[in-house]
């Protein structure tokens, strides 16, 4: 499959983020933030399992991916992936001046 192909399959921008990592072009760094994200980056992963396995490369584009990409299989295995993802992300958002809290679990980062 083309990618171009591929970018047109990925819905969500962390999903898209890992299709343009992965086939060699520029990212946003997306990443994702809660099960809904990881879902629509689940179902890129089905679909063209050829990017599942170089997911380890995704740790290359920013801090949190480097946190979540070695623990992918913990978050996918988990009954409660917001909960597994803002574990592993909450504590490198702490220390981002980039992000800033807004309360109730929302979080806005400036860039």
């Amino acid at each position: 499959m083309s990618n171009r192909a591929i970018q047109e399959c990925a819905r969500g921008m962390s999903a898209k983020c890992i299709v343009m990592h992965l086939t060699g072009n520029k990212s946003d760094g997306s990443y994702p933030h809660d099960g809904g994200d990881f879902g629509r980056c689940e179902a890129l992963l089905d679909r063209f399992p050829e990017l599942r396995v170089r997911m380890w490369e995704m740790a290359t584009v920013n801090k949190y991916w480097a946190a979540l990409a070695p623990r992918w299989e913990e978050i996918r295995a988990a009954k409660d992936q917001y909960k597994t993802i803002q574990s592993i992300v909450r504590p490198i958002q702490d220390a981002d001046p980039k992000v800033s809290r807004l309360g109730g679990g929302i979080s806005i980062s400036f860039n």
